[in-house]
Protein backbone atom coordinates (compact mmCIF):
# COMPACT_ATOMS: atom_id res chain seq x y z
CA UNK A 1 0.00 0.00 0.00
CA UNK A 2 1.34 3.43 -0.93
CA UNK A 3 2.22 5.75 1.86
CA UNK A 4 0.62 9.19 2.21
CA UNK A 5 3.77 10.89 0.95
CA UNK A 6 3.67 8.80 -2.25
CA UNK A 7 -0.03 9.43 -3.04
CA UNK A 8 -0.65 11.92 -5.89
CA UNK A 9 -2.49 15.12 -4.96
CA UNK A 10 -6.25 15.01 -5.37
CA UNK A 11 -7.95 17.84 -7.24
CA UNK A 12 -11.12 19.28 -5.83
CA UNK A 13 -14.20 19.55 -8.04
CA UNK A 14 -13.63 22.09 -10.84
CA UNK A 15 -9.87 22.32 -10.23
CA UNK A 16 -7.04 21.15 -12.44
CA UNK A 17 -3.36 20.81 -11.91
CA UNK A 18 -0.76 22.34 -14.17
CA UNK A 19 2.76 21.11 -14.33
CA UNK A 20 5.04 23.51 -12.54
CA UNK A 21 8.35 24.21 -14.17
CA UNK A 22 11.34 24.27 -11.94
CA UNK A 23 14.49 26.34 -12.36
CA UNK A 24 16.26 23.21 -13.58
CA UNK A 25 13.53 22.47 -16.16
CA UNK A 26 13.52 25.99 -17.64
CA UNK A 27 16.55 28.01 -16.59
CA UNK A 28 16.53 31.71 -17.57
CA UNK A 29 18.26 32.49 -20.82
CA UNK A 30 21.55 34.31 -20.60
CA UNK A 31 20.20 37.07 -22.87
CA UNK A 32 17.51 37.88 -20.28
CA UNK A 33 20.06 38.70 -17.61
CA UNK A 34 22.14 41.84 -17.94
CA UNK A 35 25.53 41.12 -16.49
CA UNK A 36 27.25 43.72 -14.30
CA UNK A 37 29.94 43.94 -16.97
CA UNK A 38 27.43 44.90 -19.67
CA UNK A 39 25.75 47.41 -17.38
CA UNK A 40 29.07 49.06 -16.54
CA UNK A 41 30.01 49.26 -20.21
CA UNK A 42 26.66 50.88 -20.96
CA UNK A 43 27.20 53.48 -18.26
CA UNK A 44 30.62 54.28 -19.69
CA UNK A 45 29.07 54.86 -23.10
CA UNK A 46 26.44 57.16 -21.60
CA UNK A 47 29.19 59.16 -19.89
CA UNK A 48 30.27 60.35 -23.34
CA UNK A 49 27.18 62.57 -23.17
CA UNK A 50 28.10 63.87 -19.72
CA UNK A 51 29.87 67.11 -18.87
CA UNK A 52 29.64 70.67 -20.12
CA UNK A 53 32.28 70.70 -22.85
CA UNK A 54 30.90 69.42 -26.16
CA UNK A 55 29.01 66.41 -24.79
CA UNK A 56 27.91 63.75 -27.27
CA UNK A 57 24.54 64.68 -28.78
CA UNK A 58 22.92 61.24 -29.01
CA UNK A 59 22.72 59.17 -25.84
CA UNK A 60 24.15 55.65 -26.27
CA UNK A 61 21.49 54.21 -23.96
CA UNK A 62 18.98 55.45 -21.41
CA UNK A 63 16.93 53.87 -18.65
CA UNK A 64 15.85 56.42 -16.08
CA UNK A 65 14.37 53.65 -13.90
CA UNK A 66 17.77 51.93 -13.58
CA UNK A 67 18.98 53.21 -10.20
CA UNK A 68 22.63 52.42 -10.83
CA UNK A 69 22.64 54.17 -14.20
CA UNK A 70 20.69 57.10 -12.77
CA UNK A 71 23.10 57.68 -9.90
CA UNK A 72 26.20 57.13 -12.02
CA UNK A 73 25.47 59.59 -14.81
CA UNK A 74 21.74 59.86 -15.58
CA UNK A 75 20.98 62.40 -12.86
CA UNK A 76 23.55 64.89 -14.15
CA UNK A 77 22.50 64.57 -17.80
CA UNK A 78 18.81 64.92 -16.90
CA UNK A 79 19.44 68.07 -14.83
CA UNK A 80 21.57 69.61 -17.57
CA UNK A 81 18.83 69.01 -20.14
CA UNK A 82 16.23 70.48 -17.80
CA UNK A 83 18.31 73.60 -17.15
CA UNK A 84 18.77 74.15 -20.89
CA UNK A 85 15.10 73.42 -21.65
CA UNK A 86 13.57 75.93 -19.22
CA UNK A 87 14.84 79.18 -20.83
CA UNK A 88 13.81 77.94 -24.27
CA UNK A 89 10.24 77.29 -23.13
CA UNK A 90 10.21 80.64 -21.32
CA UNK A 91 11.12 82.35 -24.60
CA UNK A 92 8.43 80.37 -26.39
CA UNK A 93 5.69 81.63 -24.09
CA UNK A 94 7.14 85.15 -24.08
CA UNK A 95 7.16 85.49 -27.87
CA UNK A 96 3.76 83.82 -28.21
CA UNK A 97 2.05 86.22 -25.79
CA UNK A 98 4.00 89.42 -26.54
CA UNK A 99 1.52 90.41 -29.28
CA UNK A 100 -1.17 91.33 -26.78
CA UNK A 101 1.32 93.74 -25.16
CA UNK A 102 2.43 95.18 -28.51
CA UNK A 103 -1.19 95.63 -29.62
CA UNK A 104 -2.00 97.51 -26.42
CA UNK A 105 0.95 99.87 -26.93
CA UNK A 106 0.05 100.52 -30.58
CA UNK A 107 -3.57 101.23 -29.59
CA UNK A 108 -2.50 103.82 -27.00
CA UNK A 109 -0.18 105.56 -29.47
CA UNK A 110 -2.81 105.60 -32.21
CA UNK A 111 -5.42 107.04 -29.84
CA UNK A 112 -3.14 110.05 -29.24
CA UNK A 113 -1.88 110.36 -32.83
CA UNK A 114 -4.11 108.75 -35.52
CA UNK A 115 -1.28 109.13 -38.04
CA UNK A 116 0.85 106.52 -36.28
CA UNK A 117 0.28 102.94 -37.45
CA UNK A 118 -2.78 103.76 -39.60
CA UNK A 119 -2.55 100.37 -41.41
CA UNK A 120 -3.48 101.75 -44.80
CA UNK A 121 -3.29 98.28 -46.36
CA UNK A 122 -6.38 97.42 -44.29
CA UNK A 123 -8.26 100.59 -45.25
CA UNK A 124 -7.05 102.78 -42.33
CA UNK A 125 -9.70 101.60 -39.84
CA UNK A 126 -10.86 103.96 -37.10
CA UNK A 127 -12.40 103.70 -33.64
CA UNK A 128 -13.81 100.33 -32.66
CA UNK A 129 -12.95 98.92 -36.06
CA UNK A 130 -9.28 99.81 -35.51
CA UNK A 131 -9.28 98.09 -32.15
CA UNK A 132 -10.99 94.99 -33.56
CA UNK A 133 -8.44 94.85 -36.37
CA UNK A 134 -5.44 95.42 -34.12
CA UNK A 135 -6.38 92.72 -31.66
CA UNK A 136 -6.44 90.16 -34.43
CA UNK A 137 -2.70 89.92 -33.72
CA UNK A 138 -2.94 88.02 -30.40
CA UNK A 139 -5.83 86.02 -31.86
CA UNK A 140 -3.73 84.92 -34.83
CA UNK A 141 -0.82 84.01 -32.54
CA UNK A 142 -3.16 82.01 -30.31
CA UNK A 143 -4.74 80.09 -33.19
CA UNK A 144 -1.33 79.35 -34.70
CA UNK A 145 0.13 78.19 -31.37
CA UNK A 146 -2.81 75.92 -30.67
CA UNK A 147 -2.56 74.33 -34.10
CA UNK A 148 1.21 73.80 -33.83
CA UNK A 149 0.80 71.91 -30.57
CA UNK A 150 -0.54 68.99 -32.60
CA UNK A 151 2.68 68.19 -34.51
CA UNK A 152 4.82 69.23 -31.55
CA UNK A 153 3.26 66.46 -29.49
CA UNK A 154 5.11 63.95 -31.70
CA UNK A 155 8.20 65.88 -32.78
CA UNK A 156 10.39 64.76 -29.88
CA UNK A 157 10.18 61.12 -31.01
CA UNK A 158 10.44 62.07 -34.70
CA UNK A 159 13.42 64.42 -34.54
CA UNK A 160 14.99 64.19 -31.07
CA UNK A 161 14.38 66.53 -28.15
CA UNK A 162 17.55 68.55 -28.52
CA UNK A 163 16.93 69.16 -32.22
CA UNK A 164 13.34 70.24 -31.59
CA UNK A 165 14.15 72.64 -28.74
CA UNK A 166 17.03 74.54 -30.33
CA UNK A 167 15.32 74.64 -33.76
CA UNK A 168 12.16 76.02 -32.16
CA UNK A 169 14.09 78.87 -30.57
CA UNK A 170 15.75 79.65 -33.91
CA UNK A 171 12.28 79.89 -35.47
CA UNK A 172 11.22 82.23 -32.66
CA UNK A 173 13.99 84.64 -33.62
CA UNK A 174 12.47 85.19 -37.08
CA UNK A 175 9.20 86.96 -36.12
CA UNK A 176 11.00 89.03 -33.48
CA UNK A 177 13.59 90.30 -35.95
CA UNK A 178 10.88 91.11 -38.50
CA UNK A 179 8.79 92.86 -35.82
CA UNK A 180 11.82 94.88 -34.71
CA UNK A 181 12.39 96.08 -38.27
CA UNK A 182 8.78 96.57 -39.38
CA UNK A 183 7.47 98.35 -36.27
CA UNK A 184 10.23 100.96 -36.54
CA UNK A 185 8.13 102.46 -39.36
CA UNK A 186 4.84 104.05 -38.25
CA UNK A 187 3.40 103.33 -41.73
CA UNK A 188 4.15 99.61 -41.65
CA UNK A 189 1.69 97.22 -43.23
CA UNK A 190 -0.67 95.29 -41.00
CA UNK A 191 -0.21 92.16 -43.13
CA UNK A 192 3.46 92.02 -42.10
CA UNK A 193 2.41 92.04 -38.44
CA UNK A 194 -0.15 89.28 -39.12
CA UNK A 195 2.67 87.20 -40.63
CA UNK A 196 4.85 87.80 -37.55
CA UNK A 197 2.03 86.80 -35.20
CA UNK A 198 1.44 83.64 -37.23
CA UNK A 199 5.13 82.70 -37.01
CA UNK A 200 5.13 83.43 -33.27
CA UNK A 201 2.69 80.55 -32.80
CA UNK A 202 5.68 78.21 -32.75
CA UNK A 203 6.20 79.41 -29.17
CA UNK A 204 2.79 78.05 -28.17
CA UNK A 205 3.47 74.74 -29.87
CA UNK A 206 6.79 74.44 -28.04
CA UNK A 207 5.03 73.61 -24.78
CA UNK A 208 3.93 70.19 -26.07
CA UNK A 209 7.35 69.14 -27.37
CA UNK A 210 9.27 70.55 -24.41
CA UNK A 211 7.18 68.75 -21.78
CA UNK A 212 7.24 65.52 -23.77
CA UNK A 213 11.02 65.66 -24.09
CA UNK A 214 11.78 66.25 -20.40
CA UNK A 215 9.50 63.40 -19.32
CA UNK A 216 11.82 60.89 -21.03
CA UNK A 217 14.83 61.95 -18.95
CA UNK A 218 13.41 61.39 -15.47
CA UNK A 219 12.18 58.32 -13.59
CA UNK A 220 8.47 58.28 -12.83
CA UNK A 221 9.01 59.22 -9.20
CA UNK A 222 10.69 62.50 -10.28
CA UNK A 223 8.73 63.37 -13.42
CA UNK A 224 6.24 65.55 -11.57
CA UNK A 225 9.02 67.70 -10.13
CA UNK A 226 10.89 67.99 -13.46
CA UNK A 227 7.77 68.81 -15.47
CA UNK A 228 6.69 71.29 -12.81
CA UNK A 229 9.99 73.17 -13.08
CA UNK A 230 9.95 73.07 -16.88
CA UNK A 231 6.33 74.06 -17.36
CA UNK A 232 6.05 76.35 -14.34
CA UNK A 233 9.16 78.45 -14.93
CA UNK A 234 8.60 78.27 -18.68
CA UNK A 235 5.16 79.86 -18.26
CA UNK A 236 6.84 82.83 -16.61
CA UNK A 237 7.59 83.95 -20.17
CA UNK A 238 4.07 85.39 -20.17
CA UNK A 239 4.86 87.51 -17.11
CA UNK A 240 8.23 88.54 -18.53
CA UNK A 241 6.48 89.87 -21.65
CA UNK A 242 3.85 91.68 -19.60
CA UNK A 243 6.47 93.20 -17.28
CA UNK A 244 9.50 93.95 -19.46
CA UNK A 245 7.96 94.61 -22.89
CA UNK A 246 6.10 97.79 -21.76
CA UNK A 247 9.30 99.03 -20.11
CA UNK A 248 11.50 98.57 -23.19
CA UNK A 249 8.77 99.96 -25.50
CA UNK A 250 8.73 103.15 -23.42
CA UNK A 251 12.45 103.84 -23.93
CA UNK A 252 13.95 105.59 -26.98
CA UNK A 253 17.50 104.23 -26.51
CA UNK A 254 18.79 106.89 -28.87
CA UNK A 255 16.09 106.43 -31.53
CA UNK A 256 13.87 109.10 -33.04
CA UNK A 257 10.15 108.96 -32.15
CA UNK A 258 8.11 106.59 -34.31
CA UNK A 259 5.13 108.91 -34.21
CA UNK A 260 5.20 111.86 -36.65
CA UNK A 261 3.82 114.01 -33.82
CA UNK A 262 6.60 112.95 -31.48
CA UNK A 263 4.47 110.72 -29.24
CA UNK A 264 6.68 108.52 -27.07
CA UNK A 265 6.58 104.81 -27.69
CA UNK A 266 8.79 102.36 -29.55
CA UNK A 267 6.90 99.05 -30.09
CA UNK A 268 9.80 97.69 -32.17
CA UNK A 269 11.81 97.33 -28.97
CA UNK A 270 9.64 94.36 -27.96
CA UNK A 271 11.06 92.41 -30.88
CA UNK A 272 14.61 93.36 -29.96
CA UNK A 273 13.92 92.32 -26.36
CA UNK A 274 13.13 88.73 -27.29
CA UNK A 275 15.48 88.19 -30.22
CA UNK A 276 18.74 87.96 -28.19
CA UNK A 277 17.03 85.91 -25.47
CA UNK A 278 15.78 83.40 -28.03
CA UNK A 279 19.17 83.25 -29.75
CA UNK A 280 20.99 82.67 -26.45
CA UNK A 281 18.50 79.99 -25.38
CA UNK A 282 18.93 78.24 -28.72
CA UNK A 283 22.69 78.12 -28.18
CA UNK A 284 22.17 76.59 -24.73
CA UNK A 285 19.97 73.87 -26.17
CA UNK A 286 22.34 73.24 -29.09
CA UNK A 287 25.34 72.56 -26.85
CA UNK A 288 23.84 71.16 -23.65
CA UNK A 289 20.79 69.09 -24.58
CA UNK A 290 20.72 65.48 -25.73
CA UNK A 291 18.68 63.28 -28.03
CA UNK A 292 17.28 60.05 -26.63
CA UNK A 293 18.75 56.90 -28.25
CA UNK A 294 15.41 55.85 -29.77
CA UNK A 295 14.43 59.34 -30.97
CA UNK A 296 15.18 60.74 -34.39
CA UNK A 297 17.11 59.11 -37.21
CA UNK A 298 20.67 57.83 -37.41
CA UNK A 299 21.65 60.83 -39.52
CA UNK A 300 20.96 64.04 -37.63
CA UNK A 301 20.30 65.97 -40.83
CA UNK A 302 17.37 63.63 -41.60
CA UNK A 303 15.91 64.31 -38.15
CA UNK A 304 16.13 68.06 -38.78
CA UNK A 305 14.49 67.71 -42.19
CA UNK A 306 11.61 65.82 -40.57
CA UNK A 307 11.27 68.57 -37.96
CA UNK A 308 11.10 71.44 -40.41
CA UNK A 309 8.80 69.52 -42.73
CA UNK A 310 6.27 68.83 -39.99
CA UNK A 311 6.52 72.41 -38.69
CA UNK A 312 5.86 73.72 -42.20
CA UNK A 313 2.78 71.51 -42.38
CA UNK A 314 1.68 72.99 -39.08
CA UNK A 315 2.23 76.53 -40.35
CA UNK A 316 0.22 75.71 -43.48
CA UNK A 317 -2.70 74.47 -41.38
CA UNK A 318 -2.41 77.58 -39.19
CA UNK A 319 -2.40 79.79 -42.27
CA UNK A 320 -5.66 78.24 -43.46
CA UNK A 321 -7.19 78.82 -40.04
CA UNK A 322 -5.96 82.44 -39.94
CA UNK A 323 -7.25 83.23 -43.44
CA UNK A 324 -10.62 81.78 -42.47
CA UNK A 325 -10.61 83.88 -39.27
CA UNK A 326 -9.92 87.07 -41.21
CA UNK A 327 -12.44 86.38 -43.96
CA UNK A 328 -15.25 85.48 -41.54
CA UNK A 329 -14.65 88.14 -38.90
CA UNK A 330 -17.77 89.99 -40.06
CA UNK A 331 -19.97 86.90 -40.43
CA UNK A 332 -23.56 87.12 -39.26
CA UNK A 333 -23.08 84.33 -36.72
CA UNK A 334 -20.79 86.62 -34.70
CA UNK A 335 -23.73 88.82 -33.72
CA UNK A 336 -24.73 86.43 -30.91
CA UNK A 337 -22.59 85.08 -28.04
CA UNK A 338 -23.40 81.52 -29.05
CA UNK A 339 -22.40 82.25 -32.62
CA UNK A 340 -19.08 83.69 -31.46
CA UNK A 341 -18.33 80.52 -29.49
CA UNK A 342 -19.33 78.34 -32.44
CA UNK A 343 -17.14 80.43 -34.75
CA UNK A 344 -14.05 79.90 -32.60
CA UNK A 345 -14.79 76.20 -32.23
CA UNK A 346 -15.16 75.73 -35.99
CA UNK A 347 -11.89 77.60 -36.61
CA UNK A 348 -10.00 75.31 -34.25
CA UNK A 349 -11.69 72.26 -35.75
CA UNK A 350 -10.73 73.37 -39.27
CA UNK A 351 -7.10 74.01 -38.33
CA UNK A 352 -6.83 70.68 -36.50
CA UNK A 353 -8.36 68.80 -39.44
CA UNK A 354 -5.96 70.44 -41.91
CA UNK A 355 -3.01 69.66 -39.65
CA UNK A 356 -3.90 65.96 -39.43
CA UNK A 357 -4.44 65.87 -43.19
CA UNK A 358 -1.08 67.49 -43.94
CA UNK A 359 0.73 65.15 -41.54
CA UNK A 360 -0.08 62.37 -44.01
CA UNK A 361 2.33 64.12 -46.39
CA UNK A 362 5.22 63.77 -43.92
CA UNK A 363 8.15 61.46 -44.71
CA UNK A 364 7.38 57.77 -44.22
CA UNK A 365 9.70 57.28 -41.25
CA UNK A 366 8.24 60.31 -39.51
CA UNK A 367 4.69 59.02 -40.06
CA UNK A 368 5.66 55.64 -38.62
CA UNK A 369 6.98 57.27 -35.47
CA UNK A 370 3.83 59.35 -35.12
Amino acid sequence: MATEAELPPVADRGETFEAQETFEDNPPKSDDIESPKDESAEIELIKESEGWVFPKIKLAAWDAENEKQWEATGKFIAKRNLLASIPNLLCGFGVWLVWSVIATKIQKMHDVDPNVYPFADWGSPQGKQYRATLFLLPGVAGLSGGTLRIPNSFLTQVSGGRNVVYSTSILLCIPMVIAGIVLADSNCSFNSLIACALLSGVGGGAFASSMSNISFFYPKRLQGMALGYNGGIGNLGVSVSQLLAPIVMAGAYGKDPVSPAGISGWPANAGWLWFPLCAFSSILAFFYMSNQPSHGEKKNIVSLINFYWMECMGFLASFIGVITLIQTRSAGMLKTPGGQVAHKFLLVLLAAFCEHLFMLLSPKRARERV
